[in-house]
């Protein structure tokens, strides 16, 4: 019995260990200025590995071929929302748990498409408040009211280590009026300051990837 499994084993790992390959210089632009020209071969990537099934087919034969970029903009799992507000907000960690039920936390060893939902665009709010908080408790920066300056350096900042990469300068008035004309001139600058920094991290920029 063993000597079977062996045999069956040894003759599906060839097709398992089909390792990932492109053709064609990946780095050339195609007929742009970035050094390829348009009889530059095209490029092909082997995007994922083929897995034999009990018919001797592999499994991957019915898979819908999609352009590459088709799968952006797909809400971030909740396991990686943690380490995502510590990285932009320069935080030693924190703490998403009491979240989990909102965000549809998956169990243990399994994976679930986040969907967002009127109850994770609440969660996330929410979220980035607590954690903007925390940011803003400190810095000399948001100390001081804001300021329409202050807030469009601040809104660009934020933006561009949430969202990687820069906003627009569209994004960034968007973010600047609601700092000065949403948040309360009566609470402490901190305050304010965590509820703009909490806007950039709701937005979608962030969520998703």
């Amino acid at each position: 019995m063993r000597r079977n499994l062996y045999t069956t084993v040894s003759a599906l790992l060839p097709g398992l260990l089909v390792a990932s390959a492109c053709t064609g210089d990946i780095t050339s632009g195609g007929g742009d200025d970035t050094g390829g020209g348009d009889d530059e071969p095209p490029v092909a990537c082997e995007t994922g590995r083929s897995y034999v099934g009990f018919d001797g087919n592999g499994l991957e034969l019915t898979r819908a071929t999609l352009p590459a970029g088709a799968d952006r903009m797909r809400i971030k799992p909740f396991g990686a929302l943690a380490a995502e507000y510590a990285r932009v907000l320069g935080l030693a960690t924190f703490d998403t748990s009491a979240f989990a039920a909102t965000f549809g936390r998956p169990p243990a060893r399994w994976f679930t498409e986040p969907a967002a939902s009127a109850n994770t665009v609440y969660g996330a709010f929410a979220l980035a408040f607590s954690a903007c908080t925390q940011h803003t408790a400190t810095g000399a920066a948001y100390a001081a009211a804001p300021t329409t300056e202050s807030a469009d350096l601040t809104c660009r900042d934020l933006a561009n280590r949430a969202w990687n990469r820069k906003p627009s300068d569209a994004e960034v008035d968007a973010c600047t009026t609601f700092t000065l004309t949403q948040t309360d001139p009566a609470d402490d600058p901190r305050r304010r300051w965590a509820y703009s920094c909490a806007a950039v991290l709701s937005a979608s920029g962030f969520l998703a990837y």
